[in-house]
């Protein structure tokens, strides 16, 4: 998925993130908002198509099972034709530090596999710190969490 598309979903972020997140999609004045900010129809649709996934990777029926401490996450052949090294790490150390869990961890790799292949490693580690937030933003009682990522400077992790 296009780099743009990132854009729109970082224009919601920043300018919607106080309403509900089902309630903006079904928004006609947001899809108006965006094309009036210069957003082609293509890229909102596909914002909104990767929004809408969010939703549903959100819904109980996504919740992976239950693993013991020793269980190891390993990465599907698409997964690591989407996420380097580097990202595949960082969403671990995510996990192992409590910042993600299981379920929110396996959002995140969906929400990354959705969003297609970055070639350079710190716009990468950058556009996973945002789909770190936008998915702890759209679980319950992550308000610690979120901000800890917010507060990251991805862009020295990628030296």
């Amino acid at each position: 998925m296009k780099e743009d598309v990132l854009d729109v979903l970082l224009y919601i972020f920043e300018n919607f993130q106080d309403e509900e997140s089902n309630h903006i999609l079904a928004n006609d004045s947001l899809v108006e908002a965006l094309e009036d900010v210069g957003f082609t129809e293509g890229e909102i649709k596909g914002a909104i198509d990767w929004l809408d996934g969010l939703v549903e990777v959100t819904s109980e029926s996504f919740i992976p099972t239950q693993s013991g401490a020793e269980a190891l996450r390993v990465f599907s052949p698409q997964e690591q034709l989407v996420l380097s090294a580097k990202a595949q790490g960082t969403i671990m150390a995510f996990e192992q530090m409590g910042i993600l869990d299981a379920h929110a961890r396996e959002m995140v790799i969906d929400r990354m596999v959705a969003l297609g292949v970055q070639e350079d490693e710190a716009t990468e580690l950058e556009r996973l710190r945002w789909v770190v937030m936008m998915v702890l933003y759209n679980m319950q009682n992550r308000d610690a969490e979120f901000a800890w990522v917010e507060s990251l400077d991805m862009g020295s992790a990628a030296h």
